[in-house]
Parts: C-alpha cells; sequence; structure tokens
C-alpha cells in the first residue's frame, strides 16, 4: 500500500482527488493572481541608468563609478545590478546631504564664509570699478574742454602776432 505522501508508481493513474486539484491550480480566476509587472525593456534600463550616472556611454559609466567595472553591458542583467547600485548610491547621497557629519557641516559653514566674503568683495571691487569709470568719463569730458579752450587761446595768440606784425610793419 503506497502512502499519500509518496508519489504515484509507475503507471499508475492519479487519483480523482488529485487530478481535479490539479485542475483547479492550473485555472486560477485572473482576479486572484496578482497583476505581472512589466519588466523594463533594455532600451529603458540603458536610459534610467545613463540617465541617473549623468554620462552618455558604457566606457564613462566605468570610469565614473568603480562599482560598475566588472559589469558586462551586453547583458539586460549588468544593466539592472547597474540601475540598483546607482539607485542606492543616489539613496545614499540624499540621506548623506540630509545628514552630513560634523566635521563636514563646520566645512561646509567656513566655505559659505569663504563665499560670502568673496561675494562682498566683488561687489566692493564693482563698485570701485564702476567709481573709476565716472571718474575716468569726467577726466575725459575736462580734457576735451580744455583742449577747446587751448586751441581757442593759440588762435587768439595767432591772431595778435598777425596785429603785432601789421603794426609794426605801419
Amino acid at each position: 500500500m503506497a502512502r499519500k505522501s509518496s508519489p504515484p508508481a509507475k503507471g499508475a493513474k492519479p487519483a480523482p482527488k488529485a487530478k481535479a486539484a490539479a485542475k483547479a491550480t492550473a485555472k486560477a480566476p485572473a482576479k486572484a493572481r496578482p497583476p505581472r509587472q512589466k519588466e523594463p525593456s533594455l532600451a529603458d534600463l540603458k536610459r534610467q541608468v545613463m540617465a541617473l550616472a549623468k554620462v552618455s556611454s558604457t566606457k564613462e559609466l566605468k570610469r565614473a563609478n568603480v562599482d560598475l567595472r566588472h559589469l558586462d553591458f551586453r547583458l539586460k542583467a549588468s544593466w539592472r545590478s547597474a540601475l540598483e547600485v546607482l539607485q542606492q548610491a543616489a539613496a545614499a547621497m540624499a540621506e548623506w546631504e540630509r545628514n552630513p557629519p560634523e566635521e563636514y557641516k563646520e566645512l561646509f559653514a567656513e566655505i559659505d564664509q569663504a563665499a560670502a566674503a568673496y561675494s562682498a568683495s566683488i561687489e566692493q571691487g564693482l563698485k570701485l570699478s564702476s567709481q573709476l569709470l565716472d571718474a575716468a568719463d569726467d577726466l575725459e569730458a575736462l580734457s576735451a574742454e580744455l583742449q577747446q579752450e587751448a586751441e581757442e587761446l593759440k588762435t587768439i595768440e595767432q591772431a595778435s602776432r598777425k596785429q603785432r606784425r601789421a603794426r609794426s610793419l605801419n
């Protein structure tokens, strides 16, 4: 006598109950099954990986990320792995940006102070440059006026010389 848990003997027909149970599992209603997720195509995977890595070729991708150098990008599985690695790195970076270590917080504060001082220095330099340009424009205008006065004085001098010569000849 065969046990219920042991496989049926060779050539034996399956029990009617087992046959009915097999049919029931084979034709489960569509509503009972979860919807099958559509797997992204190779092109979609490539596009996502390249966008996350901000590169345009696999050479650049391997150069930019050491963890991806061993992957063979002819295979779809490699693209899936690369996408997972880059998504994890992006999540880790976002977490790090939200809560950086204290030493980096201090460093960022110093950088912000230096940038503010630099911006103030640039503004002061631009203001001084503007003042110098205004002064140069004023000097050019004054120079033009003085040049015109000098020419007028020359014409007056020439006229007075002519008059002196004319007087001395008469």
